[in-house]
């Protein structure tokens, strides 16, 4: 079965680009705030809720000040706004006064920044390896057989645990890519490139 991985990952590894992004945005505090707004919804809703959430507050101050239900109105349509509102206005408040997180320890203190958050900062910001395991990540991951569950941080730990850290960070994205392009919730397996090897191919 590990030569099975193995080899379903060393195909999907060439076939996809080796420069993989989903939010384009290099600044650090700004990053980590579209990572935030982008729970439960698309990057592309995230991406704009945080374009109009910077228009108007451009700094960590300046967010960290802000009125929440202000906040909320702006970054409505990214989804779930009463919860992320506060958080994004405390996080930036907490950044304002004392710098950007340095490590997993310091990220996962603040409010709103789960396992997938933080792992997309230590990746993004940090470059450090990270597993980032969000909804595409880890229904790929289970149905390759790379892990043995659908459960988020279970899924997390097994890769962490069966593969190097030095590709981390790009298996993440390449599993990400190919669960939105192909291997989608209704998966396109006639034209993957790994229909022959997968465990879980109906091509």
């Amino acid at each position: 079965m590990e030569d099975t991985v193995n080899k379903i990952w060393k195909i999907l590894d060439k076939f996809y680009p080796e420069e993989i992004s989903f939010i384009e945005e290099d600044d650090p505090w700004r990053f980590l705030i579209t990572v935030m707004l982008s729970a439960s919804t698309t990057d592309k809703q995230a991406v704009k809720a945080a374009t109009a959430l910077f228009s108007e507050y451009p700094d960590p101050s300046s967010l960290g000040k802000a009125e929440t239900v202000k906040i909320e109105e702006i970054i409505k349509p990214a989804g779930l706004f009463r919860t992320k509102a506060p958080r994004i206005r405390e996080v930036s408040a907490y950044i304002a006064e004392n710098g950007l997180p340095e490590n997993e320890e310091e990220l996962t203190k603040l409010p709103g920044i789960g396992e997938k958050t933080a792992a997309c900062y230590l990746d993004h910001v940090l470059a450090l390896p990270a597993v980032i395991a969000d909804t595409h990540f880890v229904r790929v991951s289970h149905r390759l057989g790379f892990s043995d569950t659908t459960d988020r941080q279970k899924a997390a730990a097994e890769i962490r645990e069966r593969f190097p850290e030095a590709i981390w960070s790009r298996m993440s994205m390449v599993l990400n890519l190919h669960g939105r392009t192909l291997c989608r919730p209704k998966p396109v397996c006639h034209d993957c490139p790994v229909k022959s090897l997968c465990p879980s191919s109906d091509a």
